[in-house]
């Protein structure tokens, strides 16, 4: 009997094996395309992790959507479950804590002495950076928002039942809005943040139209359609602007060029997205939803370019002066050089923790924050090759900024 019970146990270890593996190989730990990158410390080095989601409920899935920014000393980041934190980076100590139901559903906007985002509550915000007080809230009546825009006295946002709002950026009055008849379908998280431009606001829309609109009144000037399939036609991304030429892609579809007159194809490239373009000089660089970030040349769309990620897709990018700071929806976070594409530096958040909204580069103190899916919030100190000569026997040739 006893050799039986033995050899039960064993042959259960055994099948735990066998999952283990399997689970290793189908990815569990994502596909592993670049095992030889780490978390290199004469790049970036964590400094520290504060851990703000609260207890998961149903439905909950570790999501967040909101970005780290900062106001002076003051880093100020949204959470689902604490809402609106602002704190001392420095030494990692909360300012204070504004709790709204649901949390924050949307990334941050700031000018000087107030925060604008989405809460989950369906209302649009307007935050005291001082003081953490709500300066006046907007019910919108829909809890997925775009970022924010801020524009003349005046803040843009777009919901993801296409009705774009403009409202005094001061009171929070409602100045006009537009309503865009659409008929429902599939559909991604998320809406296109407006862009101002001259004496227009320009939006995508879950149709997958570009529209212009009038900066006065909220009508109508032009639209294009920029998604020609039938599956995830949202144009969630922030349009990008010049040179009179419009850079936006579609979710499931393409990445366009458009002329800035009436919206006129100049060029297409077949990788489509959700995150806005960054331009860089004759550059652009592009987080698709088919799991890589994209080079190109802003004139036609060549590939200079491409990487792609372990599994997931990318967030939205930050960007240095030599890097791209990116992180992948499922795992990790990635610092890659501008230049040639390849990466340097991959930090670990855990399987299926990874990151959804933007990361945050302090330029000043060259600093990162990123905030995961799991809630935690990191702190990395950006390092440099020192210019002073060491003694004999020393080993690092790398300081802190």
């Amino acid at each position: 009997m006893a050799a039986r019970v033995v050899s039960k146990r064993i042959m259960g270890l055994l099948q735990i094996g066998l999952v283990c593996a399997l689970f290793l190989q189908v990815g569990c730990s994502g596909h592993q395309i670049h095992s030889d990158l780490y978390a290199d410390p004469k790049i970036m080095v964590r400094k520290w992790t504060l851990s703000t989601h609260g207890p998961f409920e149903i439905g909950d899935h570790g999501t967040e959507y909101s970005n780290p920014v900062m106001s002076q000393n003051t880093l100020i980041f949204g959470n689902r479950s604490l809402g609106l934190i602002a704190m001392y980076p420095a030494i990692n100590q909360q300012r204070w804590n504004l709790k709204i139901n649901q949390g924050v559903v949307s990334e941050l906007v700031l000018d000087d002495t107030s925060v604008y985002f989405g809460g989950g509550d369906g209302f649009l915000y307007s935050v005291n950076l001082e003081t953490g007080k709500v300066n006046w809230k907007y019910e919108l009546r829909n809890d997925i928002v775009s970022r924010p825009t801020l524009s003349g006295g005046r803040i843009f946002v777009t919901t993801s039942n296409d009705l774009v709002y403009a409202l005094d950026a001061g009171t929070g009055k409602w100045l006009w809005h537009y309503r865009r008849r659409t008929s429902g379908g599939t559909s991604i998280y998320g809406a296109s943040a407006p862009l101002v431009d001259g004496s227009e606001v320009l939006v995508g829309m879950s149709d997958g139209f570009v529209v212009a609109l009038s900066l006065e009144e909220g009508v109508l000037k032009w639209e294009k359609k920029i998604h020609l399939g039938t599956k995830f036609t949202n144009v969630n991304a922030h349009p990008a602007l010049d040179g009179g030429i419009i850079y936006i892609p579609s979710y499931d579809g393409a990445l366009y060029a458009l002329k800035r007159a009436d919206g006129e194809v100049v060029w297409r490239f077949d990788a489509g997205g959700s995150k806005d373009v960054v331009l860089d000089h004759q550059r652009l660089f592009l987080p698709s939803s088919d799991g890589s970030v994209y080079c190109l040349q802003k004139a036609n769309a060549k590939i200079l370019w491409k990487f792609e990620l372990d599994s997931g897709v990318p967030t939205q990018l930050a960007t240095t002066e030599k890097y791209i700071i990116v992180g992948s929806s499922y795992q990790y976070l990635y610092l890659i050089d501008k230049n040639t594409g390849k990466a340097v530096y991959r930090f670990d958040a855990g399987y299926n923790t990874g990151f959804s909204g933007t990361p945050w580069y302090d330029s000043v103190q060259q600093r990162v924050y990123a905030l995961s899916g799991a809630g935690n919030l990191y702190s990395f100190q950006m390092r440099k090759p020192s210019k002073k000569e060491f003694s004999h026997g020393s080993i690092d040739p790398y300081v802190f900024n």
